[in-house]
């Protein structure tokens, strides 16, 4: 099936084309046409709106289907899952995914490097069937964990960086981090660390982290901390930072009735009366979104690369501080109140978040790439919060539409499976 979409300004991952035709073919896109023109019989009406790639959420984890269904429905047409459990569940979603149109695609690390009996195995609730998640005693160990999650098929490894004095349980002693590292970089596998705190932040990237994820609460990079930021690549997921530190920060989602529109109400009513899915807000010392912020600035301003995500991580059908779908959005305007530009923002989730995962097929809009498309009234590359007011998502060249939201959405609603899959 062939689409044409005609007259939108574009948006290409990097930069603005300005107005253009973009032509479907299949899954694939097949020519970018630069320059207005009427649309014809049969085309997409795009005058007016923009068109950007569809967005990829940098981190999230999954509760279940119904997460990857919410996530297509605000434009993400992909999501990177840092840890899900048991196996199975993962390999489910993976499969269903795969064989979907209708939510968004799945890459996944399957399970998180954490210590024997510590994090983050204590986070999991006891499995029925006896389950328990592996963990490692030391770095000995770090060569048979990575070689199991490369025959469970993780896309990449996410390892859990805490120093012990600051949690309750057991964590990975540094020389164990760099031992996991090792052993992921000669199964070819990007590496991504849980890294909240400026011990962890420093940990991983000594150890040889490929992607840190999150940024410090507990102070600034600054001094040695803050010697050889322009050569990282980070995911702070400020939205999960706002939450940490701030316990109504679900506000800043129900200002704005285009953030909500696509959520259903039972989800919206428990949001306002406070319900935050059992979130609690940091006890630790010194805790603070500014530090974060300030971090966030400093790399910046080193020329590290930045990736979007969120840390989505609620139950389908339940509220929560930071979710699926509608959270990337105010990521989106917490990372523009940072100091990057609206085309920053929109690299940073797009293209950026491509190339950082080896996503070489999407995240761009080129010939020749999938067609993950999110079509958007009014101009993003000037005011971010336009990806707010959705139209239509392609999710691999096929179209949702998103203009009419209607809050009666069940969060386990789905379509037909496409046909051949």
């Amino acid at each position: 099936m062939s689409t044409t979409i005609c007259g939108a300004r574009v948006f290409d991952g990097e930069r603005s084309l300005g107005v253009a035709t973009v032509v479907v073919d299949g899954d694939v896109i097949t020519a970018v046409e630069p320059g207005a023109r009427e649309p014809a019989a049969g085309e997409v009406d795009a005058r007016g709106a923009t068109l950007l790639p569809g967005l990829v959420d940098g981190h999230v984890h999954l509760r279940g289907a119904g997460n990857l269904g919410q996530d297509l429905r605000h434009g993400v047409t992909t999501v990177l899952d840092m840890f899900s459990a048991p196996p199975q569940f993962t390999a489910m979603l993976r499969r269903r995914a795969a064989s979907r149109d209708d939510e968004a695609d799945l890459r996944s690390s399957g399970l998180m490097a954490g210590a024997v009996d510590g994090w983050p195995a204590v986070m999991l609730p006891p499995d029925p069937g006896g389950w328990r998640m592996p963990g490692l005693s030391g770095p000995d160990d770090a060569e048979r964990f990575v070689a199991d999650r490369v025959r469970e098929g993780s896309d990449y490894l996410k390892v859990f960086v805490e120093n012990s004095a600051d949690v309750t349980r057991s964590t990975l002693s540094p020389e164990t981090v760099t031992a996991v590292c090792a052993a992921a970089r000669s199964h070819g596998l990007t590496t991504v660390a849980h890294a909240p705190t400026r011990w962890a932040f420093a940990t991983a990237r000594d150890a040889g982290v490929d992607v840190l994820t999150h940024l410090p609460l507990d102070g600034p990079l600054d001094g040695p901390l803050g010697e050889g930021l322009a050569g990282l690549t980070v995911v702070p997921t400020m939205t999960m930072m706002a939450a940490l530190t701030d316990a109504a920060s679900q506000q800043a989602l129900l200002g704005d009735p285009r953030l909500t529109a696509r959520l259903p109400t039972d989800v919206v009513d428990g949001l306002r009366a406070g319900d935050r899915g059992g979130l609690p807000t940091s006890s630790a010392s010194g805790a603070a979104y500014e530090h974060a912020a300030d971090n966030l600035r400093r790399l910046l301003a080193a020329g590290a690369t930045v990736v979007a995500g969120t840390d989505a991580n609620d139950v389908p059908g339940r509220s929560a501080a930071v979710m699926h779908g509608v959270s990337l959005h105010l990521e989106l305007e917490l990372l523009a109140g940072c100091g990057m530009s609206p085309t920053d923002v929109l690299a940073a989730v797009t293209s950026r978040a491509a190339d950082a995962f080896a996503l070489h097929d999407r995240g761009r809009i080129a010939a020749g790439r999938r067609a993950d498309l999110l079509l958007v009234d009014g101009d993003p590359t000037a005011d971010v919060t336009d990806t707010r007011s959705l139209r239509t998502v392609w999710r691999a060249g096929v179209a949702h539409d998103l203009s009419h939201p209607a809050h009666a959405v069940r969060p386990d609603e789905v379509g037909p499976v496409r046909a051949g899959h």
